[in-house]
């Protein structure tokens, strides 16, 4: 019996199951990552939050005791992009949110944590992980619904509402409290105010989401599910205040634009529309900051416009656009139903900002098809901290879905396996066609009739 071939024989038929083993399980986990990934857009567990900017926005009124008034601060709430749009989503129309995501319920809040005097002291418990809102507000349990936008001020504490030491109120900001008394003709009143030159209240805040799932088919509703953001780092109210206010605006700095791209029309649509990238300068930013801190001033939104195939400049529009929408940061869409642009088109984009203070400059020019470039100005290229952040999912730069073990697609990682087993069967194959002679054990080709070395004859 040939022992070496019926080794080679087997080794073939170990490496060829290999090989039918290893393809199936690459091509499964590629598909996996597809089905995950298309199953996620409409998963709300699949969301992920970013995480808060710190709450050093807050507007702060002493208590005067000889007007007869209580102290009382409100907090400016600034969340992120991703997260008003998906709240501003539900706000439209809720009933075709419950339906896309296959809910029966939603609720989407801020919720605010304080700790006294130093970092140790945090309010935080079990059941501020169960609902949205729970009744506390008052021991320390401030928080803010959600409904779309980027920032809104809300009452953090009035201390109207305190009675005392004996209080069951404002728990947490008990010890930091001074009591003055204003008398009147007839009585006399207790004023409260927060000791500010000996006292610090340490202030966080996290993105607390839950919902319920539905299913239609039998007409259930599921478990109630929540998600969390991590908490922001602490803003610090009082003796070492962290408060940021921003100096009163005179004018806008202008918007920064990138990769302009055409989107061809869906069935329902008649005609291409834009996608491009915006980021907004922090002292544009901090400006809606004053806004909202003071009164003085609004944003009335963005001011968009486009030239098709070097013609004149022309009104465009962009989505989602008008008040304080219009500094949001990340990927915009714009369209206009009476400009007509081809897949070919040669399209310049440039955007603005109105508000109270007037129009911005206009933006660099972002160009598509027309041999330009969507990079900034030479003279826009300076260092801007973003003060919104921008998650997104990590998708492979090669085909779009997949997942990317240890920083490569998986295409790359199969066709890298595919040419190792190549290479083993190749090797295995070069080898069986060799033999050794009986009698010298000298190695002979398989066609050779006579051992080269003894003479021998060979079977």
């Amino acid at each position: 019996m040939d022992y070496d071939a019926l080794i080679i024989g087997g080794l073939r038929i170990i490496m060829k199951k290999f090989l039918t083993i290893i393809l199936v399980f690459v091509f499964a986990l590629a598909f996996e990552s597809v089905t995950a990934f298309a199953a996620g857009e409409e998963d709300l567990s699949q969301f992920t939050f970013p995480k808060p900017k710190a709450p050093n926005y807050f507007v702060y009124t002493d208590g005067d005791a000889g007007e007869g008034q209580h102290d009382d601060m409100r907090m400016i709430m600034v969340a992120d992009p991703e997260v008003t749009a998906l709240a501003a989503e539900y706000d439209r129309d809720s009933d075709a949110f419950y339906e896309k995501y296959g809910i029966y319920s939603f609720a989407i809040s801020m919720q605010y944590d304080v700790s006294l005097d130093d970092e140790e002291h945090w309010q935080h418990n079990e059941e501020w992980d169960k609902e949205y809102y729970n009744d506390g507000i008052g021991q320390g349990y401030p928080y803010n619904s959600i409904r779309g936008e980027m920032m809104e001020d809300f009452e953090f504490f009035w201390l109207t509402y305190y009675e005392g030491k004996d209080s069951n109120t404002f728990v947490p900001y008990q010890p930091a409290i001074l009591t003055d008394v204003k008398k009147w003709t007839d009585w006399e009143e207790e004023i409260y105010s927060f000791d500010t030159e000996n006292h610090n209240l340490y202030i966080r805040c996290r993105y607390y989401m839950e919902w319920e799932p539905y299913d239609a088919e039998k007409d259930e509703v599921g478990e109630k599910q929540s998600k969390f953001s991590e908490w922001s780092d602490s803003a610090i109210f009082g003796k070492n205040s962290t408060q940021i206010t921003p100096e009163e605006p005179t004018t806008y700095e202008a918007p920064m634009i990138s990769d302009l791209k055409i989107i061809l029309p869906e069935e329902y649509e008649e005609n291409c529309h834009l996608e491009y990238a915006q980021t907004t300068p922090e002292s544009v930013w901090l400006t809606n900051v004053y806004y909202l801190m003071t009164g003085d001033g609004y944003f009335d939104g963005l001011e968009t416009q486009i030239s098709i195939d070097d013609g004149e400049w022309q009104t465009y529009n962009t989505a989602d656009s008008w008040g304080d929408w219009c500094i949001s940061n990340g990927t915009r869409g714009a369209y206009g139903d009476d400009v007509v642009i081809a897949e070919d088109s040669h399209v310049k984009l440039r955007i603005r900002f109105l508000g109270a203070h007037g129009p911005s400059e206009w933006s660099n020019v972002a160009e598509v098809n027309g041999g330009g470039t969507n990079e900034v100005r030479e003279t826009e290229k300076k260092p801007v901290k973003e003060p919104v952040s921008m998650v997104e999912e990590e998708k492979c730069s090669l085909c779009g879905f997949c997942p990317v073990p240890l920083g490569v697609c998986i295409l790359i990682w199969l066709v890298i396996i595919i040419a190792v087993v190549l290479i083993i069967v190749l090797i295995v194959v070069l080898a069986g066609k060799k033999k050794k002679c009986p009698a010298c054990k000298t190695i002979y080709e398989k066609q050779d009739k006579f051992c080269p070395n003894c003479g021998r004859r060979l079977k």
